[in-house]
């Protein structure tokens, strides 16, 4: 399943971008696999190349490359994920500069 942006309000450019983009068979694997995919980035101009990311739940991105002849590309993106404890959450959110607090987990 592919969770789309609101494409009221984008620009057309992005609109025209994500509609070229649905047309592929690679739009047919992401909604094949299993998974749930949302768009986290579009393009904002309508020139070649044209990019489009997915993100799923686990935060596992793939990066989809128009190029000038129309055919698309994509790059699956390194992405590393760390387990925050709340502590250290906590310490982060109350952005204290003079807080020595454990910053680890």
């Amino acid at each position: 399943m592919v969770v789309w942006p609101d494409e009221t309000k984008m620009r057309s450019e992005g609109r025209e971008a994500l509609r070229r983009f649905r047309e592929t068979a690679a739009l047919a694997e992401l909604e094949a696999s299993g998974r749930t995919w949302r768009v986290v980035a579009w393009p904002w101009t309508s020139e070649p190349p044209l990019r489009v990311t997915f993100e799923n739940e686990d935060y596992d991105a793939l990066t989809f490359t128009s190029t000038e002849s129309g055919n698309w590309l994509f790059v699956e993106e390194p992405r590393t994920t760390r387990v925050r404890s709340p502590a250290a959450l906590a310490c982060d959110a109350r952005a204290d500069v003079t807080e020595t607090c454990q910053r680890s987990g």
